[in-house]
């Protein structure tokens, strides 16, 4: 086991996402590995508005760090600000947006992490 990873995240490379670019900085295919968490920066971009979707058995928590956005569930639209947390229980329908004109940049956070890498389809190598 190693005792700590520690890193720059612009060492770590994007991913081009259908909503804009993401990077995994700690995961099951990481530098930084863990069997138990995903956290993962996401860049929406302007104007963009993701679909309704669920994570069966994921928790998400979403770390707005710059640009503005809405999260929307069932029960309704949230603004998104740098500093909001968005927290997203396993199972319920949700969606990140984006409709204005500036990036919308978020940590995020999900667990238990996915079972395949963003990498995986991708001519970016992978965190290893």
């Amino acid at each position: 086991m190693t005792d700590k990873v520690v890193f720059n995240e612009d060492s770590i490379p994007s991913v081009s996402v259908d909503w804009g670019r993401t990077k995994e900085l700690v995961g099951k295919f990481c530098k930084a590995r863990s069997e138990h968490i995903l956290v993962k920066i996401t860049e929406y971009l302007p104007g963009y508005i993701h679909s309704m979707h669920v994570h069966a058995i994921q928790e998400e928590m979403i770390f707005v760090l710059s640009g503005h956005g809405y999260t929307e569930t069932e029960q309704g639209k949230e603004k998104l600000v740098p500093g909001c947390v968005s927290f997203i229980p396993a199972g319920v329908k949700h969606a990140t947006c984006n409709p204005n004109d500036e990036t919308l940049r978020v940590l995020i956070v999900k667990s238990p992490p996915d079972n395949s890498s963003i990498y995986a389809d991708s001519a970016e190598p992978q965190n290893t």
